[in-house]
């Protein structure tokens, strides 16, 4: 039924109109390996335009598997998001639907109040946002969400769980340079089954600024936002203040070779105490090679490592190399330290994948792709098994009518 009704929703716009674009795509992951074989996931989607609206409908779907050895978090589930984008003059107004549908084994959830555990079915989300535009300088935006959550106890009671969320605020372009906004936002969940109601809220003050001109191609970009929060956490402590500031810096060596750093510090304010709530970094290297072929080569190289409360670090080597034509050799590396949970397996789990692939491109129409790797990693004792993931992607190309 909620397909026949997305159907209709995308074809009464388009009546009565004298041109109409049509775009489409699909992409498809599989795979598996040597401990459990799994689907992977699904991406379809289509684009309906005309003069001042858009019409965008996207399915997802993504499944997950756990085994004795590697301990998964269950992601069986449908994603269906339908968007109405409408611009008229300097105002643009988007109603949105997004359906969840959890699949196969529910996803288990621990209820506040100490009222036991449920289990997620999924959730209608409707909402609606607002934009607008005073002059080329000051920039207005408002939206408003509601989440209808699924959640049965064992006894298949439903919780009749809600949550409504409402933000809004302006922008202004400084004739300086930098951009200054203040924007808020208001959350709300209750649960009459369990008699349960809980608010925060936020205030935002952001200033960000941008160059592009600096010496040696430098490009840089800051941003620095203050969060004055209200209400409690689910521990019932009160939310502290949080000012947040990162910085981007990229720059292009020479014609095919890039750097990009990115760096971010966050820090809390808790009733006159100041603490280090997370420092991240990440920088990738990039180089192109090969640009006059059909599909160009280029290699990647990125790291990023956040400490917090955890401390999480990854390196990733990726590359593509163009044999003829369409054809391109790939190979992947990832080295990765991650805390873990599973018993007798250490504070701190490290986990190696690397392996190579074959890609194909049909022009920008089609993609299919496959890649063998092997995985490594220490739990009880270090573990090592094969995994294959393969995909397809399609693009038809712009229909007009």
């Amino acid at each position: 039924m909620k397909y026949l009704i997305i159907v209709s929703m995308l074809l009464l716009p388009a009546s009565g109109l004298a041109s109409t674009t049509l775009d489409g795509w699909l992409d498809m992951q599989t795979g598996g390996d040597s401990l459990a074989i799994s689907p992977g996931r699904m991406d379809i989607g289509g684009m309906l335009g005309g003069d001042g609206w858009t019409l965008l409908l996207r399915e997802r779907f993504s499944r997950r598997d756990s085994t004795g050895i590697t301990p998964r978090v269950l992601g069986t589930h449908s994603i269906t998001d339908v968007d109405f984008i409408i611009a008229a003059g300097p105002v643009t107004i988007n109603p949105e639907v997004s359906w969840v549908v959890d699949l196969g084994d529910k996803p288990e959830i621990v209820l506040p109040l100490a009222a036991g555990e449920a289990y997620r079915q999924g959730y209608i989300r409707p909402g609606l946002s607002l934009s607008g535009d005073l002059n080329e300088n000051i920039h207005l935006f408002a939206s408003g969400l509601y989440w209808n959550r699924d959640l049965k106890q064992e006894d298949d009671y439903d919780l009749d769980w809600a949550e409504s969320r409402i933000s809004g605020g302006a922008a202004w372009d400084t004739p300086w340079g930098p951009t200054i906004a203040v924007s808020g936002v208001s959350h709300r969940t209750e649960s009459d089954f369990i008699d349960y109601e809980a608010s925060w809220s936020r205030i935002d003050f952001t200033a960000a600024a941008g160059r592009n001109d600096m010496p040696l191609g430098l490009q840089a970009q800051a941003e620095v936002t203050y969060s004055l929060y209200g209400g409690n956490d689910f521990l019932d402590r009160e939310i502290a203040d949080r000012f947040t500031a990162r910085i981007r810096l990229a720059r292009m060596v020479i014609p095919n070779f890039s750097v990009n750093t990115i760096f971010e510090s966050v820090f809390d304010f808790d009733d006159g105490t100041v603490r280090t709530a997370c420092n991240s970094g990440e920088a990738r290297i990039m180089y192109r090679f090969l640009q006059s072929r059909d599909v160009p080569s280029q290699i990647t190289l990125s790291g990023q490592l956040a400490v917090s409360s955890i401390r999480t670090s990854k390196l990733q080597l990726s590359s593509r190399v163009n044999l003829y034509r369409g054809l391109s050799l790939l190979l992947g590396a990832m080295l990765r330290e991650t805390p873990t949970d599973v018993q007798k397996a250490g504070p701190d789990r490290q986990r190696l994948v690397f392996g190579p692939g074959l890609e194909y491109q049909l022009g920008t129409n089609a993609r299919i792709w496959g890649m063998i790797e092997q995985e490594r990693t220490n739990l009880e004792e270090v573990e090592v098994w094969w995994r294959l993931r393969a995909g397809l992607e399609l693009y038809p190309g712009t229909l007009t009518f």
